[in-house]
């Protein structure tokens, strides 16, 4: 049993790795199976083809970002922390793992390449994360913290918006390192924008 879950481990980390270094596109089963180093028989042994391969990774990815987000979140007593502390692991997180996250947002088409079933998985695992924010929110308006009128499922899907957009522009703009000050800057900026807006105060 403890063999089967390594090989299949092992085979999630080698398309991982794949995917950094040649897009989805480029990806195949034999060249997963020659970056595991293992028969291309074996890797249909755990996933049918590509799609389900690929869909697994992207699940495995967001569960292993979500569950950090979540326990570093629930630590904290006030909501507007709570955003903070969100922000900033959302984009450690991306940045510890920046070749895999380049991939999947500059190539996003190819990310939607994904069948029907996998798309539908997609969007039930952003819809996960942004009710999360979303619950953050209402209870922040409950609390006082926030302001009655807003719409916490949109604010969700703005913050979420927010923190890809900020990645993106960084991968356009091929930034060759991202340090410590950088990633702390684009936090505060990300937090700042959300909480006080564009205006002056």
């Amino acid at each position: 049993m403890a063999e089967n879950v390594d090989k299949y481990e092992l085979i999630l980390l080698s398309s991982r790795k794949l995917i950094e270094e040649i897009g989805f596109s480029a990806l195949t089963m034999d060249k997963v199976a020659q970056k595991a180093g293992i028969a291309k028989g074996t890797v249909y042994l755990y996933f049918k083809d590509k799609n389900e391969l690929l869909e697994k990774v992207l699940e495995q990815g967001f569960e292993r970002m979500f569950e950090r987000i979540k326990s570093k979140v629930n630590t904290q007593k006030g909501h507007v922390e709570k955003l903070r502390v969100l922000i900033a692991e959302n984009i450690n997180h991306i940045y510890e793992n920046r070749y895999f996250f380049k991939t999947v947002f500059l190539d996003e088409v190819n990310v939607v390449f994904l069948k029907k079933k996998s798309q539908e998985s997609f969007n039930l695992r952003r819809k996960r994360y942004t009710d999360f924010i979303g619950e953050i929110i209402k209870s922040g308006i409950e609390s006082g913290e926030f302001r009655h009128d807003l719409n916490s499922t949109k604010v969700g899907y703005m913050l979420v918006s927010l923190i890809k957009t900020n990645a993106i522009y960084n991968f356009l703009d091929n930034k060759p390192e991202f340090t410590e000050e950088m990633i702390k800057s684009d936090s505060e900026e990300i937090f700042n924008l959300l909480i006080y807006g564009i205006s002056k105060h």
